[in-house]
């Protein structure tokens, strides 16, 4: 990750970040983790969060090659 751009890393962050939330709430689905109202809310935000660096990186990529 060295030669890539910070908007790159933002877009590599933000679309791990959401699908370590997908993965989090299948698990939980499946029974191999535990149910939990806090669990929840974590993968929630997680992914809310993922989504929000991913289009902030994908903004600046559109701002800095337009």
């Amino acid at each position: 990750m060295m030669g890539m751009s910070s908007e790159v890393k933002e877009v590599v962050v933000g679309g791990s970040m959401m699908v370590a939330s997908v993965v989090l709430a299948f698990l939980m689905v499946v029974g191999v983790i535990e149910k939990d109202l806090l669990l929840s809310f974590l993968a929630y935000a997680v992914s809310l969060a993922g989504f929000a660096v991913g289009v902030h990186g994908i903004f600046g990529l559109y701002r800095s090659r337009g």
